[in-house]
């Protein structure tokens, strides 16, 4: 006849053995998911260097681990807004604004701003609207992003902008708001493949200052920067409110703090980025 006293010990330490180990693993998977936040973000930020050095002493100061998915504005926005994301960092105000109206975020913050520049294969001295003209009057290459990114969003509005001073023809298509002419290609892709394209085939393109800089010395590009209040380019984040709003909030934070090393990043003495809102 058994102990009953043996076999609860014996119970007891299946339960040690077999079951607590399982256990063990839940709750460290249930630590990991705390300490993990997905961003969905703007290619432009992670292909100028400055993205992969944020979230890297990020993680070092706040032990938060992030998941990055670097594509354009307008599908960093669609993962959010399906839920697959727990926080945004782009560069498109419209369609920030008309995000936050649906209900997908509460509010943006910006935390730093550049400009776009103009880079091509030649020198050309001249205003901007002159050298947009000058671009295709002379049938240059021009390589569009062509994915709804924040860059190609900026595009579009230059080209509805210039479309008001220019004789050229503009037409409206799955490729956008853009001129008529043969030197205009849409790629569908992000900002580091249209510049390394537009090196390859010799064509112009528009790019932020932070990623044209970054990858200067890999190519032959040369930049062109204009002084055109459409020209600015602001950075927001914003917080999808989910069960890792806590976490964000902390990212969000760190951003706003981070003024010193976002207007001290550089690349051959050259600053990147500007900390802060854009001037008015």
């Amino acid at each position: 006849m058994s102990c009953p006293l043996i076999e609860m010990n014996r119970l007891y330490l299946t339960f040690l053995f077999l079951i607590l180990p399982s256990l063990q693993g839940c709750l460290q998977v249930a630590d990991e998911s705390d300490t993990t936040i997905r961003l969905a973000t703007t290619t432009s930020l992670r292909d100028s260097g400055l993205l992969d050095e944020l979230l890297t002493d990020f993680t070092e100061t706040s032990s938060i681990e992030v998941d990055v998915i670097a594509v354009g504005s307008g599908a960093a926005m669609s993962l959010a807004g399906n839920g697959d994301v727990d926080v945004l960092i782009v560069h498109d105000p419209i369609r920030e604004l008309e995000f936050i109206k649906n209900g997908f975020a509460e509010n943006r913050t910006t935390f730093a701003w550049n400009r776009f520049v103009l880079l091509g294969p030649e020198n050309f001295s001249g205003s901007f609207l002159e050298t947009l003209d000058w671009i295709i009057e002379s049938d240059k290459c021009f390589v569009s992003r062509g994915d709804e990114s924040g860059t190609h969003q900026k595009e579009q509005a230059i080209w509805r902008l210039f479309s008001n001073q220019s004789e050229f023809d503009f037409v409206e298509d799955d490729l956008g708001f853009h001129p008529v002419w043969d030197g205009y290609q849409s790629i569908g892709q992000g900002m580091g493949a249209a510049i390394t394209i537009s090196n390859e085939l010799e064509c112009w393109t528009l790019s932020d200052r932070g990623t044209a800089l970054y990858r200067q010395e890999n190519t032959n590009l040369i930049m062109h920067e204009f002084e055109e209040s459409i020209l600015l380019n602001p950075y927001s984040i914003l917080l999808m409110d989910n069960e890792r709003n806590q976490q964000t909030v902390v990212l969000r934070d760190y951003l706003l703090s981070s003024a010193e090393r976002i207007d001290n990043y550089s690349v051959n003495n050259e600053t990147l980025f500007n900390s802060g809102e854009p001037p008015s």
